[in-house]
């Protein structure tokens, strides 16, 4: 993951924030949609008639919200070593 004191990104790190966007914008409009009684879970609406992939949808977006604790501490451990500086 790091590489001479920089912070290398692979698909799987793209992969997993697109979604944890995804499932936090979903989230917030179930959110809006609670307070004016409407269905505003897209996932639902669009994966409903099929329920298999709609927990597929939702166990993915979990997993990827894991997977974005371990990267966050990556992050972090990358900002706490020092890096090289040339001489």
């Amino acid at each position: 993951m790091q590489s001479e004191g920089r912070l290398r990104v692979n698909a799987v790190d793209w992969l997993s924030l697109a979604l944890v966007i995804v499932g936090a914008i979903n989230w917030g409009l179930v959110g809006i949609g609670g307070f004016i009684d409407a269905n505003w879970n897209l996932v639902n609406l669009i994966f409903g008639s099929i329920p298999v992939v709609e927990n597929l949808v939702y166990l993915l977006v979990g997993v990827a919200g894991l997977y974005e604790l371990y990267f966050a501490y990556q992050l972090y451990s990358a900002r706490e070593m020092p890096s090289k500086q040339p001489t």
